[in-house]
């Protein structure tokens, strides 16, 4: 008995297309604007509360304080992680050559 192979075709593009839905609806897109408080701040950084604390203190990250409690906002602290990238060693060395010229 064999199968219509365009019917398990489908069958599978279907299980396929309900784990897609399944994966959009765990994963959630943040407006880049967001603005929270230690919880997003650890979210984007990775960062210990802790060690966030003491960041906020020596004014070395981008938040603001209401009031006694700290607010972050999300495009700041990307934009902090960025301005951090150390450059690729194909970077450091497009770099020299260009100098030597």
């Amino acid at each position: 008995m064999n199968a219509n192979p365009f019917e398990i075709l489908e069958a599978k593009l279907d299980a396929l297309a309900v784990d897609v839905r399944a994966l959009k609806s765990r994963t959630k897109e943040a407006p880049p604007d967001e603005i929270g408080g230690m919880e997003l701040a650890e979210a984007v950084t990775g960062l210990s509360r802790s060690t966030l604390y003491k960041k906020t203190f020596r004014r070395e990250i981008p938040h603001r304080n209401v009031h006694g409690r700290l607010y972050f906002r999300r495009s700041e602290l990307e934009a902090w992680l960025d301005a951090g990238r150390r450059p690729l060693a194909e970077e450091i060395a497009h770099e020299r050559m260009e100098e030597k010229k």
